[in-house]
C-alpha cells in the first residue's frame, strides 16, 4: 500500500483475520493535532509507520501492533528557536469490544474499549465495529511529546550581560524610608 492507500479507518475484527499489514510513510500534516504544536511548515516531515492487526480468537480482541518513528519540530523554551523532536514509539494495544473481556489482559496491557472513544464506533451485529486508525496512532504520538521542549544545549538569545546585571539593581524602596527616619528624630 501507498501512503495514499493508507486506511484511516479499519473494521478491526475483520482486518485482523485477513492478516493486515502496512508499512510506509505519512505526512506529518496528515496527524492534525500534532502538525498544530509544531512550528512551521510540516509538509516535508515524514512519519515512518509498520502497523499489523492479529487476532486472539479465545479471548475475543485483536491486537494492534504499531512502531512509529517522526521528528516534530517544536519550540525550544530555553532559546525560543526550533527544537527537532524525535518521537519513537512501540504500541501494543488490545481492541475490545466490551469491558468485560478486560479482567482477561495482563494487568500492564494496554487496550481500548471499542465504541468508547472518538476514535472508533461501536458496531451492531449489521454494522461492525470501525476504529480510526490515524487517530490511534496520533495518540500515540501526543503522548510523547515534551511537556517543555528544548535543546540539550542552546545559547540563550537574551543572556544577561554583567553590565545588564548591575543597570537591573534597583534602589531600595525602603531606603526613602529610612531617610525619613532620620529626618524626624
Amino acid at each position: 500500500m501507498s501512503a495514499n492507500t493508507f486506511p484511516a479507518q479499519i473494521e478491526p475484527f475483520k482486518w485482523a483475520e485477513q492478516g493486515f499489514t502496512w508499512s510506509g510513510n505519512l505526512p506529518l500534516s496528515r496527524f492534525a493535532r500534532i502538525a498544530r504544536e509544531a512550528i512551521g511548515p510540516v509538509d516535508h516531515q515524514q512519519v515512518q509507520i509498520n502497523c499489523k492487526l492479529s487476532m486472539d480468537a479465545y479471548l475475543r480482541l485483536v491486537w494492534l501492533d504499531v512502531q512509529v518513528e517522526t521528528k516534530v519540530p517544536l519550540e525550544c523554551q530555553r532559546c525560543l528557536g526550533t527544537v527537532e523532536e524525535p518521537l519513537v514509539s512501540d504500541v501494543h494495544l488490545a481492541l475490545v469490544e466490551d469491558e468485560s473481556l478486560i479482567e482477561r489482559l495482563d494487568e500492564d496491557a494496554d487496550f481500548v474499549v471499542l465504541g468508547e472513544n472518538e476514535s472508533s464506533t461501536k458496531g451492531s451485529f449489521d454494522q461492525p465495529a470501525v476504529v480510526d486508525l490515524l487517530a490511534l496512532i496520533e495518540d500515540e504520538l501526543l503522548l510523547l511529546l515534551p511537556l517543555s521542549p528544548k535543546h540539550i544545549a542552546c545559547e540563550h538569545k537574551h543572556q544577561p550581560t554583567e553590565q545588564d546585571i548591575v543597570e537591573e539593581k534597583r534602589d531600595n524602596p525602603f531606603d526613602v524610608l529610612a531617610s525619613l527616619k532620620g529626618k524626624l528624630n
